[in-house]
């Protein structure tokens, strides 16, 4: 196979990404490094998960628990920093975020950070080197116009699985985001237009923005119910104050569920007409 790998090629950059932001991380935590770093191990799992499927490695996922064991200990602290940033949103012009809560986020930030700090200097960078070994070695074996054949078939397989999940989409959004990232990865290994058309492609990214705003939406509803719940009575001044912002986020949160579902109906709908048609 040509030595210019699309896999390999992706997996690489992205491991340069992953390993810049690591050098940051271990001199200070930084919300933009940790941010990056987690943007480079979704790739990076997702390119795994597309080698895997083609040459049959059931067990690859193995290899790279360590590295998803510090991409969660950072969405902690990752999770505590957009609850942060979304919260003055939710307040009124005339109010303030109450200083309590923010002290608590804050708190709550600080009690993470050491667990990162420590996940970060236990981390052994040696596991990804010999995962591109494999990688590299496997991919070879695929002349480019199999490997991109095949990873089409992969992507429209996987559309299948969307479609099921349509009929519970509220209670499986978290499965359909997944999915549709690994999708939207796999597609910029391919040629522009070798699966869908371009405008096909914005819509699976603008869904994948609503689905993931929804992350962080129930993110700040939990961050702010444990403060309710475990720092106020209900006769504090903040309490109502608190009800109120939630009724706000889960009202946000339901309408960008509505927008991710109808556009993921629509764009599925589109690609069996498109199927039929081909």
């Amino acid at each position: 196979m040509p030595a210019d790998n699309p896999i390999v090629r992706h997996w690489q950059t992205e491991l340069k990404v992953f390993d810049q932001n690591l050098v940051l991380l271990k001199n200070q935590l930084s919300a933009d490094a940790i941010h990056d770093l987690r943007v480079a191990v979704k790739k990076l799992r997702s390119y795994l998960k597309l080698w895997a499927a083609l040459f049959n490695k059931k067990h690859a996922k193995d290899s790279f628990e360590t590295t998803n064991q510090l991409f969660s200990t950072l969405g902690k602290h990752r999770n505590i920093e957009i609850s942060k940033q979304l919260l003055p949103s939710f307040i009124n012009k005339n109010q303030r975020v109450p200083k309590p809560l923010l002290v608590y986020l804050h708190l709550l930030q600080e009690q993470v950070a050491p667990y990162c700090q420590q996940a970060i200097q236990e981390y052994d960078r040696n596991i990804l080197d010999e995962l591109t070994k494999q990688l590299e070695q496997e991919t070879e074996k695929l002349v480019s116009q199999d490997l991109e054949n095949r990873v089409k078939q992969l992507i429209l397989s996987s559309f299948e699985n969307i479609e099921e999940y349509l009929k519970h989409f509220q209670k499986k959004s978290h499965l359909i985001r997944k999915r549709l990232k690994d999708i939207f990865y796999w597609l910029k290994i391919l040629p522009d237009e070798f699966v869908f058309a371009k405008p096909d492609t914005k819509t699976i990214d603008k869904i994948l923005d609503h689905l993931g705003n929804i992350q962080d939406h129930e993110m700040l509803t939990t961050n702010l119910k444990s403060f309710r719940k475990i720092i106020l009575s209900d006769s504090h001044m903040e309490y109502d104050l608190i009800k109120v912002v939630e009724g706000k986020v889960k009202k946000k949160k339901e309408s960008l569920l509505k927008k991710a579902h109808a556009m993921t109906e629509d764009l599925v709908f589109k690609i069996h007409e498109k199927e039929k048609a081909s």
